[in-house]
């Protein structure tokens, strides 16, 4: 099976992808790299990107994106307890009132996932399917976490554009759960 890989020199772009992932994530900021609210725009999620790709180029296989997931995280030091990103709203709530940098630890969890998803989709053209249930339900928690972002920073400006982004990016994945596209 090809997989496609992009030159760093050359950026992200719809030549350098997989066929099914260009034809899925069709809006020009999927190939951003510089917008927060995109899947490798962030740093977390180009750093994903780029150990994504590397790790598929010294042998990584489809099958195994979950061990490259937990590996990333535990080269990263995360300190997010396990499965806290799984748990109830008023967990989480709890664990984020301990520390103020807790909000960013949990928020780069959920986009390493959803990073992790569409990177494969990026280079092989398809998500496995813990990657992909992982990226979904990471996908509902940045969306809840959006919400709460409108209260407790009512003045954000963002919250709109990050909220259309992310509706869009759980599209793109729902669309690969139907099976669009596939070859």
């Amino acid at each position: 099976m090809k997989q496609y890989f992009f030159d760093y020199e050359e950026g992200m772009n719809r030549e350098n992808c997989h066929p099914r992932f260009a034809t899925l994530a069709s809006e020009d900021f999927y190939y951003d790299g510089c917008d927060d609210f995109t899947p490798f725009g962030s740093d977390t999620g180009h750093d994903t990107l780029t150990a994504l790709q590397d790790w598929y180029q010294h042998g990584g296989r489809d099958r195994e994106i979950g061990s490259f997931v937990l590996g990333l995280f535990k080269e990263w030091d995360c300190p997010v307890p396990k499965d806290i990103w799984r748990a109830q709203a008023d967990v989480i709530e709890a664990w984020l009132a301990l520390e103020p940098l807790n909000e960013r630890f949990l928020m780069d969890e959920w986009r390493v996932r959803v990073a992790a998803a569409f990177g494969q989709l990026r280079i092989s053209g398809d998500i496995e399917a813990r990657m992909l249930d992982d990226a979904l339900l990471a996908m509902r928690f940045q969306l809840w976490f959006n919400e709460r972002a409108r209260t407790v920073y009512p003045a954000w400006e963002y919250a709109d554009a990050e909220k259309a982004r992310l509706l869009a990016m759980q599209a793109v994945l729902e669309q690969v759960r139907a099976g669009v596209g596939k070859r």
